[in-house]
């Protein structure tokens, strides 16, 4: 299987030879619930009847509204697991609102090492 890539307004999605789904923010971007289910549809395309763990890389993330938030914690059907990839206190501040107010349905944790989430992931798929 070819690495397959997709963009939205908000984000490019990768779905690696490895099984795992990666999300990019794009810089700045602020997310609607509406982004929010779009990039989840375009997650779904690309994984299509599987279900993958998933690096979602916040780092270049802008404003996540409430309702995206609830979106992304209770829509994300098609993974197995997140983590979720941070670099500064604005972003780790983000995703520890996302894990305890929006208690997503799948194991989820945050990195700073993108190496180590990607272990972690592979651990997932094992």
């Amino acid at each position: 299987m070819k690495d397959r890539t997709a963009e939205t307004r908000t984000v490019t999605i990768t779905f690696g030879e490895d099984g795992i789904l990666v999300v990019r923010s794009h810089p700045g971007h602020d997310q609607s619930a509406d982004d929010a289910r779009e990039n989840l549809e375009t997650c779904r395309q690309l994984v299509g009847d599987k279900k993958a763990p998933v690096l979602v890389d916040l780092r270049q993330m802008g404003v996540l509204e409430n309702q995206a938030r609830k979106v992304y914690a209770t829509e994300a059907d098609f993974a197995l697991a997140q983590a979720m990839l941070v670099d500064s206190a604005f972003t780790r501040i983000a995703a520890n609102l996302f894990i305890r107010i929006a208690n997503p349905v799948q194991p989820t944790r945050m990195f700073s090492s993108e190496d180590e989430a990607i272990q972690w992931l592979k651990g997932i798929l094992a």
